[in-house]
């Protein structure tokens, strides 16, 4: 998965809001919650609770792809991201891109207007996480 719809607020009750919700997530955390769990040290607490919902599966260097996969995303499920941004609790609400970053001089990604107008008609912020390229003998191995 390579672009998420990311919520969390300190007190946002992700439970409640799954309770009556067609979103499915793919990560699920809550306040107080160690920050890495399974960890043997003193991890700091998760201080926000939150979700992540996939948009696009494209792959990190398919960045039209997510681009044209999470604009029908926010057009079908707008109702329900309109619900999650106007849930109690929600502070963040962010549309993010992993994306691969380029051996170039300058990387420029391109964000159309149907995405900017179908992200900001719903109250989300948009974020481009870029990751290092995979090296070719890593090919073969998931992310």
């Amino acid at each position: 998965m390579s672009a998420v719809l990311r919520a969390r607020g300190r007190d946002f009750d992700v439970d409640a809001f799954l309770s009556g919700s067609t979103l499915e997530p793919c990560r699920i955390y809550r306040r107080g919650e160690p920050r890495f769990p399974g960890s043997r040290s003193q991890a700091p607490l998760l201080e926000k609770s939150g979700m992540h919902v996939v948009v696009s599966a494209a792959d990190f260097h398919e960045f039209p792809k997510q681009v044209v996969a999470a604009t029908a995303f926010l057009l079908a499920a707008a109702e329900e991201i309109h619900r999650l941004r106007t849930f109690p609790g929600v502070e963040d609400l962010i549309l993010d891109f992993g994306i691969e970053r380029r051996d170039v001089a300058v990387q420029s990604d391109h964000l159309p207007a149907d995405l900017i107008r179908a992200a900001a008609a719903l109250g989300l912020g948009i974020e481009l996480s870029q990751y290092p390229p995979r090296d070719v003998k890593d090919e073969q191995s998931p992310r």
